[in-house]
């Protein structure tokens, strides 16, 4: 507490002291308040660095949280999509695949055209084909493979079609050596004497064309338990055809005994 001491008025004491009085009062109220602003502008500050810091806390924290969501939708999206093998054999298919896998993992369907017989896209096509089949016995699974193209546009002889043949032959000759038969034959000899006539007499079956790989005569042991390969020429009509290839393997005399007690079960 300050005492102001007044002696009589007009005097020069008086006066000094007054002044003296109003100094120190102004120097105690400066410290007063720069003390009591102090504690104020620290939380302030504080405060504020505070608020500066919580984005940067709260990325630091939040990004691990969804780069897991991102990993968890990717993995699940990995789990549930359908997972198609690609085997080592013609297309990418193999010998005994189950009618099932053949169905629910491959994405072939049942063909209209035969009770065992598969229409589909296999993992590994070809551009020369267009349409792919499998041939399968319920217990044996995949006994045989093809695929095959159309070809319009086909001459009396055939040569469009025996040309598309060739191809096939020459392409397949690479990966197994030379075939073992090459099959050119005609029946009627009405046929020969008169070739023009030709895409008639392979309508009819009179005429015959395509290549043959046996194993066991071939160049090389043909592979992943092929029995056979067979480059065929069909005609539709005397001016479009069809050609392909299909691939027998080791299981299909087993196709065919369950084929044939399946005739007998029904008859």
């Amino acid at each position: 507490m300050i005492k102001i001491i007044l002696t009589q008025p007009g005097t020069m004491q008086t006066n000094f002291l007054l002044s003296r009085a109003c100094m120190i009062a102004m120097v105690i109220a400066t410290v007063m308040t720069a003390s009591a602003c102090k504690p104020a502008a620290q939380q302030a500050s504080a405060q504020a660095a505070q608020v500066s810091q919580v984005p940067q806390a709260q990325q630091t924290q939040q990004a691990p949280a969804a780069s897991l969501i991102q990993v968890d939708a990717a993995s699940a999206a990995i789990s549930h999509a359908p997972t198609a093998a690609t085997y080592s054999g013609p297309f990418g298919l193999a010998m005994a695949i189950s009618e099932t896998e053949l169905a629910s993992t491959l994405g072939f369907v049942k063909s209209t055209k035969g009770p065992h017989l598969f229409e589909g896209q296999p993992p590994a096509p070809l551009a020369e084909f267009s349409d792919y089949f499998a041939v399968t016995a319920p217990i044996s699974g995949i006994c045989k493979l093809g695929a095959s193209r159309s070809i319009t546009a086909v001459s009396g002889t055939g040569e469009q079609i025996k040309a598309a043949a060739d191809r096939i032959a020459q392409a397949l000759e690479q990966q197994y050596g030379k075939p073992s038969f090459k099959k050119d034959k005609v029946k009627t000899d009405l046929y020969s004497r008169r070739p023009q006539f030709w895409m008639v007499g392979l309508k009819e079956g009179s005429v015959s064309y395509g290549y043959l790989w046996a194993n066991g005569k071939t160049e090389h042991e043909l592979p992943d338990n092929i029995l056979n390969i067979i480059v065929f020429a069909q005609a539709h009509a005397i001016n479009r055809g069809e050609v392909g290839v299909s691939y027998e393997f080791a299981n299909y005399a087993d196709c065919q005994k369950e084929w044939r007690k399946e005739k007998g079960r029904k008859s």
